[in-house]
């Protein structure tokens, strides 16, 4: 696994009730981006696979994210 420094657009929801005027604040305002390191684990078109953690001698994997391409905004290899 390669080790990777990913940035990412995170999602957002709204769960109230808002109105028009609040609504179109909520959609135009910037994303949070997210920058994390991991190892990449495996990668398509559609999405990556990023491990933060693994224990070699049990097999283990441990803190996965499964990022959509779509919310991906860099990929540095580390």
């Amino acid at each position: 696994m390669k080790k990777v420094e990913i940035i990412w657009r995170d999602i957002v929801s709204q769960n109230e009730w808002i109105s028009q005027e609040d609504l179109d604040i909520f959609i135009t305002k910037s994303h949070d981006e997210v920058t994390q390191i991991g190892y990449l684990y495996e990668e398509d078109e559609d999405q990556i696979v990023l491990v933060g953690n693994y224990f070699k001698e049990k097999d283990l994997y441990g803190t996965i994210h499964r990022i959509p391409r779509g919310c991906i905004v860099k990929i540095t290899y580390l």
